[in-house]
């Protein structure tokens, strides 16, 4: 599973990056903790379904593009 969860962390860092987005704002988006999303991106915290379609919606994809192929 960890492994699942790096590779979302990274989907979601590099769509975010892609966006321009900072960690600070992508949280403030997603009404989240920036440290729990650093987590998150890092692979080092699994995440809920909810919090996957929240960080989702804040960047503007479908949780597909995200989770594509995994």
């Amino acid at each position: 599973m960890q492994d699942i969860d790096r590779a979302v962390g990274e989907r979601i860092r590099k769509i975010r990056k892609r966006k321009g987005i900072t960690q600070d704002q992508l949280a403030e988006l997603a009404g989240l903790n920036r440290t729990h999303l650093y987590r998150l991106e890092s692979g080092k915290q699994s995440m809920t379904l909810r919090t996957l379609k929240v960080i989702a919606e804040a960047l503007d994809v479908r949780i597909g593009q995200i989770v594509k192929g995994l």
